[in-house]
């Protein structure tokens, strides 16, 4: 099944979403937001952000998220995707952006995350070929610092999202120690992806003891038995339990995220009770 657009039968289908979250005993209601409110990264929604980001934007305040992680504008200026967050009473904390993007045109990146209110711009990916050699790795530290600095004159912060390949070790040495260690901890937060995390074979918990306090959002999606990405909640990743442990304390911005769901909608649905009942535990 092909990802959801944005026509009429298909925005209904967004509605019904929502439907199936009230049904479940969620409400995006409340007067007070949570210390964590449940985020919903928009990568996961990304072929119906292309098709109408304000019809988008306003199903995932439907169904109850507070807070949304950009992948991308999809053509709208800064004015107007703040403009549409105020309109839906959404918060964006992070917005992704690439690592070749970063090293070609960093400033202009921390100017539309400012003008927008991101809190972070986030390193989300960078090309195969860039990131070959522990060299490449360090040269990407050192641009997470450059960027980090920028930030830091807007009132933001950098910070950088993991896949697998930062597990994958280089000539002994591990790249997500190379970022770790030659980040500046005033600069660079992490986002920490949990299902490619236990893709690469590494324990969450493990990972997030290393520096509790520089991991202050994360992606919460599930893994299957079998290794698969499944809705949050259809698989065997302990969110409650993590999320409850002291070496958590500081993601502040959990974001539901799948890369690849048969029946987007659905899935942030289902996402939004899962992290919603994981932070009330």
């Amino acid at each position: 099944m092909t990802e959801i657009t944005l026509n009429r039968r298909q925005w209904l289908t967004g509605i019904g979403a929502a439907g199936l979250v009230a049904a479940c005993g969620s409400s995006g209601s409340s007067t007070s937001r949570p210390a964590r409110a449940a985020g919903v990264q928009l990568y996961t929604l990304r072929t119906s952000m292309a098709d109408d980001v304000e019809k988008t934007l306003e199903a995932v305040a439907g169904i109850g998220f507070r807070e949304v992680e950009f992948a991308g504008y999809f053509g709208h200026s800064a004015a107007s995707i703040r403009e549409l967050l105020s309109r839906y009473e959404l918060a964006s904390p992070s917005a992704h952006v690439s690592g070749q993007d970063v090293r070609e045109n960093a400033a202009a990146l921390v100017d539309t995350a400012a003008a927008i209110g991101h809190r972070y711009v986030t390193i989300a990916w960078m090309p195969e070929p860039m990131r070959q050699t522990t060299a490449d790795w360090q040269r990407w530290a050192e641009d997470a610092n450059r960027l980090g600095e920028l930030c830091r004159q807007s009132g933001m912060r950098a910070a950088y999202h993991n896949h697998e390949f930062e597990f994958e070790a280089i000539d002994g040495v591990v790249p997500f120690d190379v970022l770790m260690n030659e980040t500046d901890p005033d600069l660079v937060d992490f986002e920490l992806d949990f299902f490619w995390v236990q893709k690469a074979g590494e324990d969450i918990r493990a990972v997030l003891s290393r520096a509790p306090e520089r991991f202050t959002m994360a992606h919460i999606k599930d893994m299957d038995a079998d290794g698969n990405m499944v809705d949050a909640g259809a698989g065997t990743i302990d969110f409650a339990g993590i999320l409850a442990d002291p070496v958590a304390a500081s993601i502040r911005h959990p974001f539901i995220e799948h890369d690849a769901p048969d029946e987007p909608f659905r899935t942030v649905a289902i996402g939004h009770r899962v992290l919603k009942a994981a932070l009330e535990t």
